[in-house]
C-alpha cells in the first residue's frame, strides 16, 4: 500500500502547490466576481437621487431669486412733474443744478461711466446707462453702507403730453441696514428721493403740480 499510496500522494500534493502558485480557489472565485456583471441598482438608485437632490436645488435658486437678495429692498416710485422730460432730465444731471436745489456740493459726470458724488460726497457711484430725456441707470452707494455694497437707480421719463412729466424711480438692492446697524435705510433712502430731490426740484424750479 506504502508503494503504490505514495506516488499518488506526491502527485495530490504537486498539483494542490502548483494551484496555489497561481492564486488558489481564492483567485477563482476573485476571478468568476471580475466577469460577473455589475448590478445597476445600487448605481441607477443613486444617480436618480443625485439627480432628484439637484433638480431640488435649482428650485430653491429659482425661488430664492424671485424673492430677491435677503437684508435688501426695492423702491419704487413714481412722480409728476409740470415740465418738458428734456428739462427733468438736464436738471439730474447738472452738478450746478444738483448743488441749486440741494444746497450741497455735487459732481457729476455726463458721460456713461463716468462717476458722480452728491450730497457732500454721501452719495457716490457710475452712470451706467443715460438717454437724454429718456433714462438715466446708476450704480449708487452711500458712505454708510457696508463695504462693498452697491444699488442700482433706474429713472425713467415719460411725457404722457407736453409739458407734463411723469418720472419713474427704482431703486434696487438697498440693504436693510449700515454699517452701523441701523435698520432704516431703506426708509431713509425713499424719504430722501421724495423730500430732498423730487420735492425740492418741484420747489425750486417751480414744477408743482
Amino acid at each position: 500500500m506504502l508503494a503504490k499510496g505514495k506516488p499518488l500522494v506526491l502527485e495530490k500534493v504537486s498539483d494542490f502547490v502548483k494551484a496555489m502558485a497561481k492564486g488558489g480557489p481564492v483567485k477563482d472565485e476573485l476571478e468568476a466576481k471580475k466577469s460577473a456583471p455589475k448590478n445597476t441598482t445600487t448605481t441607477s438608485t443613486s444617480n436618480s437621487n443625485s439627480a432628484a437632490m439637484s433638480k431640488e436645488k435649482v428650485g430653491v435658486e429659482k425661488e430664492a431669486k424671485k424673492e430677491g437678495k435677503k437684508g435688501f429692498k426695492t423702491i419704487t416710485m413714481s412722480e409728476k412733474f409740470n415740465c418738458r422730460a428734456k428739462d427733468l432730465y438736464e436738471i439730474l444731471m447738472d452738478e450746478n443744478r444738483w448743488k441749486g436745489f440741494t444746497q450741497s456740493n455735487a459732481r457729476i459726470s455726463k458721460d456713461v461711466g463716468g462717476q458722480f458724488s452728491i450730497f457732500d460726497g454721501s452719495v457716490t457711484g457710475i452712470n451706467l446707462e443715460l438717454q437724454e430725456g429718456k433714462l438715466i441707470a446708476q450704480r449708487w452707494r452711500f458712505g454708510s453702507w457696508s463695504d462693498g455694497i452697491d444699488s442700482t437707480v433706474r429713472l425713467v421719463f415719460n411725457e404722457p403730453e407736453p409739458g407734463v412729466t411723469v418720472i419713474k424711480l427704482t431703486h434696487s438692492d438697498v440693504p436693510e441696514e449700515d454699517r452701523y446697524g441701523n435698520a432704516t435705510v431703506v426708509e431713509n433712502t425713499e424719504r430722501g428721493w421724495r423730500d430732498l430731490i423730487f420735492n425740492k426740484i418741484r420747489a425750486v424750479f417751480g414744477f408743482g403740480i
